[in-house]
């Protein structure tokens, strides 16, 4: 039984190894990410106007009418005055052709207050320059830039593997015979001696010491790139979990999903009355809209908080609520969903969880690394013995 969990072990960590090392790195950078970004590019976060801000309504009309070929389908809009709101455009669809114009999506910055565009950039474009670093590391940690949907289920098909080997991992850590933990103790220890003892003891024993952190991010990084494909059908065997929206309407006919009915101003009241029907109290930070399913998203508070921010989503022709995502609410399969963006960022346990996910991102590097310093030896030990 061991030789088939070392051999699982060892090309399992193979086959991950390259993308385990990607992600941890991007991972430890993606911790700070907000205000790394805001540290780069303090242009695109601050402006000095002063005064009331502008509606999102308002906002919208100004790039819109600028831009007449794209359409805004995503907005954010933090507290501060002196910060700019972001707006996310799409090109619209060519009443000729029937397809969309062939702009690019791009990302605008506005002054909420005059309106006036500060800066705008094409979101994860590559990929070292100051004003593409941050927006490339999150589209590359997440999908590894792929197109369509291979890079999710790429990741989320490594992320699975990544739960399989942490419990592999940890039975051959075991050791034979008794006494069971006189023995295991050794396991824990990085000893002195010989550089592959060393890179042994620093692999073993750095999963060892890990492994409860390692664990829970192996996890939510199955729910961040397969949620409703693998995570919520799984959980869903110990306490139900709802479809997301986007799932659910997915499923309708076209003709159900309606047509649009109003736009973000609308929207914007509308989410604030079912925000007072739910009792959240938190300020909209950020308004979306489906043009696929025809339905507005509204997320309520600063999504980097411990639990993350609240969503609600309404219908796109008459506003009737269509669902909501609430931390805290919700059936234990729900809530533990929820918590899942919170470990993985490590938003859970406030800055110094952040850090903590900074440290590991690194240690998951200098894991994956190891591992394959470990299987390189012991390859060209058996090829010796071969001659």
């Amino acid at each position: 039984m061991r030789s088939i969990l070392l051999y699982l072990h060892r090309y399992l960590g193979l086959a991950m190894a390259l993308f385990l090392a990607l992600a941890g790195l991007t991972g430890s950078i993606l911790a700070f990410h907000h205000e790394l970004d805001e540290w780069l590019n303090p242009e695109l976060y601050h402006t000095s106007s002063t005064g009331p801000v502008l509606p999102p309504e308002q906002l919208v009309e100004r790039v819109e009418t600028a831009w007449p070929r794209m359409q805004v389908w995503y907005m954010e809009f933090p507290d501060e005055t002196d910060h700019a709101a972001l707006l996310a455009m799409v090109p619209r669809t060519d009443p000729e052709t029937g397809k969309p114009w062939p702009d690019r999506p791009i990302v605008r910055y506005l002054d909420q207050v005059t309106g006036e565009q500060v800066g705008e950039r094409y979101w994860g474009d590559c990929c070292f320059s100051r004003r593409n670093f941050v927006p490339f590391m999150l589209e590359f940690h997440y999908n590894l830039t792929l197109p369509g949907n291979w890079g999710l289920w790429l990741m989320g098909l490594v992320a699975i593997a990544w739960v399989l080997d942490c419990f592999i991992a940890l039975v051959l850590t075991f050791p034979r015979g008794r006494p069971f933990w006189q023995k295991w103790q050794r396991a824990w220890k990085i000893k002195r001696g010989h550089a592959t003892r060393v890179n042994l003891d620093i692999h073993r024993a750095g999963g060892l010491w890990l492994w409860l952190l390692l664990l829970p991010v192996a996890v939510s990084s199955v729910a961040m790139n397969l949620p409703e494909q693998i995570f919520k059908p799984v959980v869903s065997l110990v306490s139900p979990v709802a479809p997301s929206v986007y799932e659910a309407r997915s499923e309708l006919p076209a003709e159900e999903l309606g047509i649009t009915g109003y736009g973000y101003g609308e929207a914007y009241q509308l989410a604030m009355e079912h925000a007072r029907e739910l009792q959240l109290l938190e300020p909209i930070t950020e308004l979306y809209y489906s043009f696929e399913y025809n339905f507005y998203g509204a997320g309520f508070g600063d999504h980097a908080s411990n639990e993350g921010n609240a969503w609600i989503f309404f219908h796109g022709t008459d506003g009737r609520l269509l669902g909501q995502e609430i931390p805290g609410q919700g059936t234990w399969g729900e809530r533990f969903f929820q918590l899942q963006a919170p470990i993985h960022g490590g938003r859970i346990l406030g800055l110094p969880g952040r850090i903590l996910i900074a440290v590991l991102g690194v240690a998951i590097f200098v894991l994956s690394i190891t591992g394959v310093i470990i299987w390189w030896r012991k390859r060209q030990a058996r090829q010796l013995r071969r001659a």
